[in-house]
């Protein structure tokens, strides 16, 4: 499965691509939303995990442009540890929520479940 990750701490970003790897997915790693919405012009991935709170634009902001520019949003899977992330999240059309902190098989049920999902029209 191809896994698009947006995240901005540089540290979680490259720990998320290690385990995506080690489960045998391909990571692409993008730190915000504008590298974010540059990398789908050339690349559509099967799955997106979207940090929230991102430099720039939000998490729900990178997600209402790429639904806007593209007309279609990956599956997506938000990352947050934010107050209220849920609930920020449940206002994104078929995203799926986690919590930070989370376990690696929390990731790899929830990247599984989103991957079996279309995403937004």
């Amino acid at each position: 499965m191809k896994v698009l990750v947006v995240e901005d701490d540089s540290s979680v970003r490259e720990t998320l691509g290690m385990v995506l790897e080690a489960f045998q997915h391909e990571a692409e790693l993008v730190s915000d939303g504008e590298r974010a919405l540059k990398h789908l012009e050339s690349s559509w991935p099967d799955v997106m995990l979207l940090d929230l709170s991102l430099p720039g634009m939000s998490g729900e902001e990178v997600y209402k442009k790429i639904q806007t520019r593209f007309g279609r949003v990956p599956p997506t899977v938000i990352l947050s540890a934010v107050q209220q992330g849920e609930s920020r999240a449940s206002h994104l059309p078929g995203a799926h929520f986690l919590a930070k902190p989370y376990t690696i098989e929390q990731l790899a049920d929830i990247l599984y479940e989103a991957g079996s999902s279309r995403g937004a029209a």
